[in-house]
């Protein structure tokens, strides 16, 4: 097999378990092969679709949706949906909630970058902060997707972090119940018992237990868990007592736990058979209320090439991140505040290849210059700019790109932009940004579309 053709083969592999991530691996690895794909292609036609192309990808990226390269990295937006939409009445999901609720109870980008072989899940907590994207007012990001649909909450959270988001993939609570019931349960490792009345939620035992899908739904969602004390009574309530900080990042750590775990199971139960997985297929995707939804530029053709692929991938090598937050009150409103600085070094590697990922120091190098419309058009077109003034000296005559040795691809990048295109100057130090753009007499503006080279 040729370099290129690993590359392709590669690009899908990891393109691929994206949407296993989100649950969907259960139907769509079924395909095994031709065998399979009629059956999955009348499948996945059947699954809803939100139209939200124009809110992707919407801080500027050099991915192309529609044509990636074999090394380009893809994000997707893994959205869990406060629903409990075609659920059984008698469910103790049902416990003081609305059927019609559309707040988002769990929020995932998930990033995959087949030339690092990595695969990485930021969860983002359904308490951070954030302004609503085209309101011109902030609110907690789980209301995002209330106030305006799929879209608004797909540019709030990609506004928000600087990050593009390439796909959304959303599920609810029954779509949740069907995996972990295609899988028997989840066995997960309990440290200690654990209880939430108000979900339903109660295990006295510790160790590795297998969760049915009424409890893991529960012990995924709980954010104000009781224990037993030592020595305690499970029978006597006050020997129940507060487990943990009782904050959106306990639940975040136990929600992505939970992922792998599932994975795993669906590993050790065959999920890497076609003929096991055809009958889970069935059993996901016939529902008369349709529990996942997908977003318009996710293709059936993207979806049907997992099957074999998937074979090799190594459940373990998922990487985990969450946000640095602080606790705070606005209108009232417990919240989390993102740490704008401590969060840089876990957004980067969500950023790469985004032009939101470059973060440009603005430097103006001509007497009778500014740096304001230029600090416009490079924020029209996506980039990151941090910091501006004067460059040392005002008789620049042609724009430079100053870098550093580690910050070469972004100082390329940039460059690829700019009309006429500038210097390339590599310096020993820069602090507080990537690059730096020092304004020359020359600089004409920044390009829609980027040239093939820098120079």
């Amino acid at each position: 097999m040729s370099r290129g053709r690993r590359r392709r083969e590669r690009k899908r592999t990891w393109r691929q378990l994206l949407v296993v991530l989100a649950g969907l691996l259960v139907f769509v690895a079924a395909v095994g092969g031709a065998a399979g794909l009629g059956m999955v292609k009348s499948q996945v036609s059947q699954i809803p679709r939100v139209s939200v192309g124009l809110s992707l990808d919407l801080v500027g990226t050099s991915v192309d949706p529609e044509a990636v390269g074999p090394s380009e990295a893809l994000n997707f937006l893994l959205v869990g949906i406060d629903n409990a939409a075609g659920i059984d009445p008698d469910s103790p999901i049902h416990i003081d909630r609305d059927v019609n609720t559309l707040l988002t109870d769990s929020v995932i980008l998930v990033r995959i970058d087949p030339d690092a072989d990595r695969v990485a899940m930021l969860s983002i907590p359904r308490d951070l902060w954030v302004p609503i994207a085209g309101k011109g007012w902030s609110e907690r990001v789980n209301t995002a997707r209330g106030i305006g649909g799929p879209g608004t909450l797909i540019e709030t959270v990609s506004e928000f972090l600087g990050v593009p988001v390439h796909h959304y993939v959303e599920i609810n609570f029954a779509g949740f119940l069907r995996i972990v019931n295609a899988v028997d349960g989840v066995p997960v490792e309990i440290a200690q018992p654990i209880r939430d009345d108000s979900l339903g939620l109660r295990i006295e035992q510790s160790g590795v237990i297998t969760l049915d899908p009424d409890t893991a739904l529960a012990y995924v969602r709980t954010r104000r868990p009781l224990t037993l004390a030592e020595g305690g009574n499970p029978a006597n309530d006050d020997d129940w007592v507060r487990l943990g900080v009782w904050n959106d990042l306990e639940r975040n750590q136990r929600q992505q736990e939970f992922m792998v775990a599932t994975l795993k199971r669906a590993v050790e139960k065959g999920i890497r058979n076609p003929l096991t997985l055809r009958g889970v297929a069935n059993e996901l995707l016939d529902d008369d209320n349709p529990s996942i939804t997908l977003d318009d530029r996710i293709t059936v053709g993207q979806l049907v090439d997992l099957g074999d692929e998937f074979r090799s991938f190594q459940v373990d090598q998922i990487e985990r991140y969450r946000l640095p937050v602080v606790d705070a009150t606005i209108d009232g409103k417990q919240v989390l505040l993102l740490l704008e600085e401590q969060a840089q070094p876990v957004l980067k590697f969500f950023q790469a290849n985004s032009l939101a990922g470059v973060r440009v120091r603005l430097l103006n190098g001509t007497s009778s210059g500014t740096v304001a419309g230029v600090e416009a058009a490079l924020e029209r077109a996506g980039f990151s700019v941090v910091d501006r003034g004067n460059a040392d000296r005002f008789d620049v005559a042609r724009t430079t790109v100053r870098y550093i040795e580690v910050a070469a691809n972004e100082a390329q990048t940039l460059a690829r932009y700019l009309e006429p295109p500038p210097l390339l100057e590599l310096v020993a130090k820069i602090e507080g940004a990537d690059v730096e753009l020092v304004v020359g007499a020359d600089y004409s503006g920044v390009a829609e579309n980027p040239r093939d080279s820098a120079s």
